[in-house]
């Protein structure tokens, strides 16, 4: 890092940082390299057969962590490592092949080693849910790697707790989530939910870049990620961090809590106004008399109750369906909020979401590209202005707008993708260079 640097200005690159250890998620480990997580050319290890590198330059960068494992690995080819037993015997590894040592620098003259990172240990010992977890943890990795390999008890929960708390999810270019790896130097950067900087992927290397002006350059006091999906109540939020990182935030987000007029609002009758009324979760808790804060209009206690029985239906589909959405249902729950929801309403996003990716992957592009113009306001509320999120979204509305509508309309939305993943990703990205640049070249010769 520059000592002369006085600030970080938007789009600038805050950290490189590359992985102390890493490991593929279970669920791709027969469709990318267990070491750069390419899909290209896969061959598979001959020693063990459970993993594959899409190159010798990747299988022999990984052979020295690797041979530690090959021939456990052989042994258990037919059943699947579950994915923290897997990290967490790399982490074993790593400490006993002087791992301990290792230094990320965060500044010129900062850094982190393994023991720097925090393990929260006494939460740690009074959180049920984890103890349970280690417990099982500790079974499978006697097993793989043998009771006398393994450290004493209170070291390897230490061990673990600082793996639960400083993991990152290691993310593909769409942004879903293929691996996890510690990070060293980036794990010195603390949690907002405005964040000023952004954590994004090329491979397994992680790079933090500053996607607003920061006016000081010590990453371990002024630079902020989000630890956690953005798109959730400040309820959930908080409930999440306390679960996973033990500690409750205070940005402005969270206290200020400016959310609440319009998370969970229904939309005033009013077709004039049709302003955000944000209601109380609890139907028990909301008034007789509901008005419209702007225009004063008096919302009926039956359209009151309608908006809780939609929102108890979205809840109950969203439950259902988590990550992987049923157009069929969505639209359901989208004709069930239409005219009761307001449309910055969080469940409305969530559902609007879930048909955008649903109709997608079902090819019904007209459909998908409705779903991808109406996210676009949610994705600026719940994400910011400059997010890797609506980055995505506006490249992939360029592309299902190049199948479906004329060029220039996908033009609009590839030059608005660009400007954003030039800050959150950096134009060295793989992503930036290999793909939205070629784009861009090949269509703005004609506009």
């Amino acid at each position: 890092m520059d000592k002369k640097r006085k600030c970080f200005k938007k789009g600038d690159t805050i950290l490189i940082d590359k992985p102390f250890v890493h490991a593929l998620r279970s669920t791709f480990k027969n469709e990318k390299c267990d070491n750069c997580y390419s899909e290209a050319s896969l061959s598979r290890c001959s020693g063990c057969q459970y993993v594959l590198y899409c190159s010798r330059a990747c299988q022999k960068v990984s052979w020295r962590e690797h041979k530690q494992e090959c021939a456990r690995m052989k042994k258990i080819y037919s059943k699947v490592l579950p994915d923290a037993a897997r990290i967490m015997s790399k982490i074993l590894i790593k400490l006993k092949n002087g791992g301990i040592s290792e230094k990320s620098y965060y500044t010129s003259n900062r850094y982190r080693t393994f023991k720097d990172l925090m393990s929260h240990y006494p939460s740690l010992k009074e959180d049920s849910r984890r103890l349970e977890h280690f417990s099982t943890l500790y079974e499978v990795l006697k097993e793989y790697m043998g009771e006398t390999n393994l450290p004493n008890a209170i070291e390897l929960l230490g061990i673990y707790g600082r793996m639960c708390i400083n993991a990152f999810n290691i993310l593909d270019d769409n942004l879903n989530t293929i691996g996890s790896g510690i990070y060293l130097a980036a794990s010195v950067l603390n949690h907002s939910c405005v964040p000023n900087a952004t954590a994004t992927f090329d491979g397994v290397e992680l790079r933090i870049g500053a996607i607003m002006d920061i006016d000081h350059t010590d990453p371990e006091l002024y630079v902020f990620i989000s630890y956690l999906e953005l798109m959730q109540t400040t309820k959930e939020r908080q409930s999440e961090l306390q679960k996973n990182y033990y500690f409750l935030c205070e940005c402005k987000r969270c206290t200020i809590n400016y959310e609440q007029y319009f998370i969970n609002s229904m939309i005033c009758t009013n077709a004039k106004c049709q302003s955000a009324i944000p209601i109380k979760n609890q139907q028990a808790e909301v008034s007789d008399t509901v008005n419209c804060l702007k225009c004063l209009e008096k919302i009926s206690e039956d359209k009151v109750k309608m908006f809780f029985d939609v929102t108890d239906f979205t809840e109950f589909h969203l439950n259902k369906m988590k990550d992987i959405g049923y157009l069929d249902v969505c639209k359901m729950c989208l004709e069930k909020q239409n005219g009761i929801f307001h449309p910055k309403n969080i469940n409305h996003i969530k559902i609007l979401d879930l048909a955008f990716e649903s109709a997608i992957k079902m090819e019904q592009w007209k459909e998908s590209l409705k779903y991808g113009i109406l996210l676009i306001d949610g994705y600026r509320v719940y994400y910011g202005e400059c997010h890797p999120s609506l980055g995505i979204l506006y490249m992939k509305l360029f592309k299902i707008c190049s199948i479906v509508e004329n060029s220039e309309t996908a033009v609009k939305y590839l030059k608005k993708g660009m400007s954003i993943l030039k800050i959150t990703h950096g134009e060295d990205h793989s992503l930036y260079k290999n793909e939205v640049i070629p784009f861009y070249k090949e269509l703005i010769q004609y506009f």
